[in-house]
């Protein structure tokens, strides 16, 4: 299993795109692969915005990478998403300072070769 980490924001940063396009060089990833997508907030903003948001960051990273992978010819690939909000922080900060904060709007994605 190997573990992606993607942070999160409007505008996805240059290095997520490159991450986007390593995952679709990737050769684990096959028809009967299962791909896990978590999707991580920072604890700014109301907790039910937060737990929405996680959710949507993680099916619009599925959306990409289904795209992608078609591209490649595989499509049979199964995906799981799930959005944690704020619940379930990556970085043991107090998300007081923006740099804090930055780690845990994130996207762990786990790929499962079958």
């Amino acid at each position: 299993m190997n573990d992606v980490i993607i942070s999160v924001s409007s505008v996805m940063p240059k290095n997520n795109s490159k991450v986007m396009f390593a995952l679709y060089k990737n050769e684990n990833i096959t028809n009967n692969s299962t791909i896990i997508i978590h999707g991580h907030t920072d604890i700014l903003g109301d907790k039910d915005y937060n737990l929405n948001l996680s959710q949507k960051s993680a099916e619009e990273t599925q959306r990409i990478l289904e795209m992608k992978l078609a591209l490649k010819g595989i499509k049979g690939t199964k995906f799981k998403t799930t959005g944690f909000g704020e619940d379930e922080s990556l970085a043991p900060f107090e998300n007081k300072l923006p740099e804090e904060r930055f780690y845990n709007r994130s996207v762990i994605i786990d790929i499962i070769p079958n």
